[in-house]
């Protein structure tokens, strides 16, 4: 599997539906609409573009999973949201 840096995890989380084709179209769909002063994210997106497409729906499944954290792994109680440090 391709190791992507931080910026090119957070595109992917911004823009994935949750498969790998509908990642690339959405993608490729965004890149038709960037202005042309937007150099720096049209080559992190092809990049993202050329990893992705070198990738098994199954390494795109681990790296899915990696991502989402379980299903409440952020849950909190209210004493621990309401801590003042009293």
């Amino acid at each position: 599997m391709s190791d992507f840096s931080r910026e090119e995890l957070n595109l992917i989380c911004l823009y994935d539906p949750g498969n790998l084709s509908g990642l690339l179209y959405e993608l490729r769909d965004m890149e038709k609409v960037l202005m042309p002063d937007e150099k720096e994210l049209r080559s992190l997106t092809a990049g993202v573009i050329r990893k992705l497409e070198k990738m098994t729906p199954e390494e795109y499944s681990r790296l899915s999973d990696m991502m989402i954290p379980p299903f409440g792994a952020f849950h909190f109680d209210e004493n621990t949201l309401c801590e003042t440090g009293e």
